[in-house]
């Protein structure tokens, strides 16, 4: 997971790309703290993007995150807007954190980053130890039914914005498909040219894992939750099992 952060050098504009497209998400999160309270663990955080809303809203809120340079840029944020949120920069796999909380979410379709089920197991072991009694963890992962699993070439433009400078990005990517590791390998391509015309091109790598339904599940069991709610996307419709999404909320089982 070290290797796979590619995605996360650049927060600023990270956040120009990303979050317009997050605010289903967003407020689907802020709901879940208002319906289970306080205090909050944002795992795999990055920029803040759910993590100060919940502060806003007056959660009790502890972010964590691999990524330096996202860390930074949230810390500056929640300074600008008067927010107070515990920054905490660590892997998923062996966070070690005093408090116990009423509810972690880890969002971002951060879940899939786990690349191994040994990863997937660690980090569910981090969950299990952070949250109190009775606690609540939440989380989103692709779908692998609702997915082209295979390899594909670079394709047509995917999502456009304007980055910190006012100049149109255009991004664009190809994956490689690893049946053996369930795990895609995308490649994605921002272009842009400066106000001289000339063509810019910035690549990045990321890599992620496509879990069964079934399997997260079962993963979930072993690891001591019970799931109490499986749904298909930010605005509480039922899971599907063709569908794109599965955002799965579960609780911390007794010892």
């Amino acid at each position: 997971m070290d290797d796979n952060l590619e995605e996360f050098g650049d927060p600023v504009n990270y956040d120009l790309e990303h979050e317009p497209r997050a605010r289903a998400r967003i407020a689907f999160w802020v709901r879940q703290a208002a319906r289970f309270g306080g205090p909050v663990l944002d795992l795999a955080c990055g920029t803040g993007l759910v993590a100060l809303p919940l502060a806003q809203a007056g959660h009790d809120v502890t972010g964590t995150d691999l990524a330096a340079p996202m860390l930074a840029h949230a810390r500056a944020k929640a300074r600008r807007a008067g927010l107070r949120v515990d920054w905490v920069e660590a892997d998923l796999r062996t966070l070690a954190l005093p408090t116990r909380f009423a509810l972690a979410i880890l969002t971002g379709n951060a879940f899939q980053a786990m690349l191994t089920r040994d990863d997937q197991r660690a980090l569910l072991a981090t969950v299990r130890r952070h949250l109190a009694p009775g606690g609540v963890f939440g989380f989103e992962t692709r779908n692998p039914a609702g997915h082209a699993l295979c390899d594909e070439p670079e394709g047509p433009p995917e999502h456009d914005y304007l980055d910190v400078d006012g100049q149109r990005v255009v991004l664009t990517s190809s994956q490689r498909w690893d049946a053996a590791a369930q795990v895609i390998h995308w490649t994605s391509l921002r272009r842009w040219c400066d106000r001289h015309g000339a063509l810019h091109e910035r690549t990045t790598r990321i890599a992620c894992r496509f879990t069964a339904p079934a399997d997260v599940r079962a993963l979930l069991a072993e690891a001591g939750f019970e799931i109490f709610e499986e749904l298909g996307d930010w605005n509480d419709a039922p899971f599907v099992p063709d569908g794109e999404r599965l955002i799965v909320l579960c609780r911390r089982g007794v010892d």
